[in-house]
């Protein structure tokens, strides 16, 4: 088999997401959060939910079939913004190269919460980079992410 030969492979593009999104500590009933993924174009996606009256929301997972070789680098964009009260505010930015399911966070994350009002903090990982604004309570390897915030990530 030649390091040119493609095999068509289904990725995760987004996996599944639920969390909290809040204003100075209170729901953010009525945001809009918008996500962006692009991995195959410029163009890429945009998909939108807005949060309920206890500012909860949830983004469903996002899969693909593409075709890689040995020597592609699998990255996808990841983005999240947040419009509320007129306002923009970004809550996501990653650069996913893991092609599972949860590979965002290395586990699911569970309890994740967004204040709106808190500044982006950059995660070091060993599946690509992670600048966000959000906390969560539970995941697997979140000491490691922890430990990168110590170190300086932010």
């Amino acid at each position: 088999m030649s390091l040119f030969s493609k095999k068509e492979e289904k990725v995760v593009i987004f996996s599944p997401m639920q969390g909290v999104v809040t204003y100075k500590g209170k729901p953010a009933m009525g945001a809009k959060l918008e996500r962006r993924l692009k991995w195959k174009d410029e163009i890429g996606i945009k998909d939108t939910v807005i949060a309920d009256e206890k500012g909860r929301f949830e983004f469903l997972i996002v899969e693909d079939v593409i075709k890689l070789n040995a020597i592609t680098q699998f990255v996808i964009a990841q983005e999240i913004f947040v419009t509320f009260k007129n306002r923009e505010y970004p809550i996501w930015a990653k650069a996913k190269r893991g092609k599972a399911l949860y590979d965002e966070l290395n586990g699911k994350p569970i309890g994740l919460t967004c204040e709106l009002t808190d500044q982006f903090e950059r995660i070091e990982s060993g599946n690509g980079m992670l600048i966000t604004s959000c906390k969560w309570n539970e995941i697997k390897g979140r000491d490691y992410y922890e430990g990168s915030r110590a170190k300086g990530g932010s």
